[in-house]
């Protein structure tokens, strides 16, 4: 009679319906989603930043004093490659 008991609580989890397929999937799989998205949009953030060119950088050293108008004029020409 042990048997027959645990064999109808066995059938019994087997056809649950949904649970049988686990509801863990409505939060494993929009979290997927979520940090598959996350991951796309960062790794395109960092492709598509815009690098300053060699003669803004040479400009924004002048303007700010870093370089004096020789050593401006020096790297200008060898940026320029005259």
């Amino acid at each position: 009679m042990q048997k027959e008991e645990k064999n109808t609580k066995k059938d019994r989890k087997k056809s649950s319906g949904a649970w049988t397929i686990g509801w863990g999937w409505f939060v494993v799989v929009p979290a997927l989603a979520f940090l598959s998205w996350a991951t796309r949009k960062g790794i395109k953030d960092v492709i598509e930043e815009e690098h300053p060119s060699p003669l803004t950088i040479l400009k924004e050293r002048y303007v700010k004093g870093e370089i004096d108008r020789n050593e401006y004029e020096e790297k200008l020409k060898d940026l320029m490659g005259t």
